[in-house]
């Protein structure tokens, strides 16, 4: 095992032990009251595959926080797990580590851990961070085969919708394939989402939004997924969508402030997308397009910069007829005004 030796400021105050998984930005973590205090962390790494079992000779980095003695400001430790799955990490640090695997033919998994139980004067005494040693499993999933697809998330792609003024309390249809209205509003060619936009605004503590959005084919809906496997890994949602199972259902929102999407109780963590579906005489899928929604719908009100309702969602599309598969290639970005310098995750 390598590692960098050093020492490690800590945090205050009432601590408990938390694993937070799936970060958008996961190189940053939770903020931490500088103190004089140096304490002893360790915490053990357990690999497993995507049906859970420990996976052996698997390299791991875990990284130890610490601002004061280390330039990037973590206390690396190297090595590969034993043979039933675990690698170890034990050094002076903040109570913080953030825990790197990566196997080749692997997507990248990273989990960062915070570790604080009990009071100050119980760390002191104890001279160590608490939970002493707790094991973090950390799933990797294989590389399948990668697609080009339509991708657009972010403020550089389409995945805004912006009605104007005159849009407001009108049926107006949605081009998921060109992110755009449909003519004559847009560049868009076929209706795949109706929206209809209420707003109001007198002031800042005065304002509404609404949206009622409904897919134009009786035939397309959405997978609604509430939990999450293995989401540490970089292919953090489902590689290929189902055949069936689909829900065609009006979805309304509605918003007077603004507020954190991840923070809303028994919102779906993601959709799984089918549109423009076809069948025949006998009820069987003909032709469909399949994706993901991995930001769900999220509403803003007006504001007093801006007097009108913006929804936002991210979403991949597979632009292959019947091709299930959701896992991107992350370097073709079929969306037209695609910034080509972006690489999404799969």
């Amino acid at each position: 095992m390598m590692m960098k030796r050093g020492y490690l400021i800590l945090p205050s105050l009432l601590f408990q032990c938390l694993v937070l998984m799936g970060q958008e930005n996961p190189d940053q973590f939770p903020e931490a009251g500088a103190r004089e205090e140096n304490y002893v962390m360790r915490i053990t790494a357990r690999v497993i595959d995507e049906e859970g079992n420990p996976m052996a000779e698997v390299p791991v980095r875990i990284g130890i926080h610490n601002v004061n003695d280390f330039r990037d400001q973590y206390n690396d430790f190297l090595g590969k797990t034993n043979e039933i799955g675990k690698f170890s990490a034990e050094g002076i640090g903040r109570g913080l580590a953030k825990i790197d695997v990566q196997k080749e033919g692997y997507y990248l998994s990273r989990k960062t851990v915070t570790c604080y139980e009990g009071n100050e004067e119980q760390i002191r005494k104890a001279g160590r961070y608490s939970p002493w040693n707790p094991t973090i499993d950390v799933m990797i999933k294989k590389i399948g085969k990668p697609v080009p697809m339509i991708v657009r998330r972010g403020n550089r792609c389409r995945s805004w919708v912006e009605p104007n003024a005159d849009q407001l309390e009108k049926e107006l249809g949605w081009d998921l394939v060109e992110g755009d209205w449909v003519a004559p509003h847009g560049r868009g060619k076929m209706t795949d989402l109706i929206f209809r936009f209420e707003s109001s605004y007198t002031d800042e503590s005065n304002k509404m939004a609404k949206v009622n959005i409904r897919f134009a084919n009786p035939n397309d809906g959405l997978v609604s997924i509430k939990e999450l496997k293995g989401e540490e890994s970089r292919l953090k949602y489902p590689r290929e969508a189902p055949l069936q199972g689909y829900e065609n259902k009006n979805i309304e929102l509605v918003s007077k402030v603004f507020e954190d999407w991840r923070k809303l109780k028994n919102r779906p963590q993601a959709y799984l997308l089918r549109i423009r579906t076809q069948k025949d005489v006998a009820g069987n899928i003909v032709s469909a397009l399949y994706g993901k929604i991995t930001k769900p719908y999220r509403l803003f009100p007006p504001a007093i910069s801006y007097r009108l309702p913006t929804l936002n969602f991210d979403y991949y599309l597979n632009p292959t007829p019947n091709d299930r598969n959701l896992e991107y290639d992350q370097r073709t970005n079929l969306a037209p005004e695609a910034d080509r310098g972006l690489t999404w995750p799969p």
